[in-house]
């Protein structure tokens, strides 16, 4: 557990500064530009080959929504089956792939069980979602963090997932295509 938060705390001092992007954000502006609304239920049901993000802000940030749903290793009260469109800052630094509290609770983690899993720290337990169909674990975004109000799209999901990242072009553009 150790590890985990040596890792944590590295990756948090490394890309110490996201004010830029708030959750007024995500469900304003950025829900309008990506033609999907934060944290509603997302109008795909299977995968997406090809999904097309956006450039926020001066930072140039890199952001892309993708359906996020409960998988079956995790039993819920109130989790929903359908995918919920998550918007996520892609970091190419992050090993790993964080979801607020926010966001998780939209798919029903607040009062998760995971099979097999002791519940001690809940911001440690990796969770097994499906991200665009791909079972994928993702962790809390530390409350103690500075992204603690974001979702961070990590490079364990591209990996995972086999996905192809392209950020960049003249017209700055972002996209992920997955196999």
């Amino acid at each position: 557990m150790n590890n985990l938060s040596n890792s944590t705390s590295s990756f948090d001092s490394l890309c110490a500064d996201f004010e830029d992007v708030c959750v007024t954000d995500l469900k304003g502006q950025i829900s309008q530009i990506l033609g999907l609304q934060y944290l509603q239920a997302s109008p795909h049901s299977t995968p997406q080959k090809l999904i097309k993000g956006a450039v926020w802000g001066a930072s140039l940030r890199p952001i892309i929504s993708l359906p996020v749903q409960i998988s079956r290793s995790i039993v819920t009260m109130s989790g929903t089956k359908q995918p919920t469109n998550v918007h996520f800052l892609y970091i190419a630094a992050s090993p790993q792939t964080y979801m607020s509290e926010e966001a998780l609770r939209a798919i029903g983690v607040e009062d998760v069980v995971q099979i097999g899993e002791s519940m001690d720290d809940q911001e440690s337990i990796p969770l097994p979602l499906l991200v665009n169909g791909y079972r994928i674990l993702v962790r809390r975004s530390p409350s103690s963090s500075h992204f603690a109000h974001l979702n961070i799209f990590g490079e364990d999901f591209v990996h995972t997932s086999g996905a192809r990242v392209f950020f960049g072009g003249e017209q700055l553009q972002f996209e992920i295509a997955f196999p």
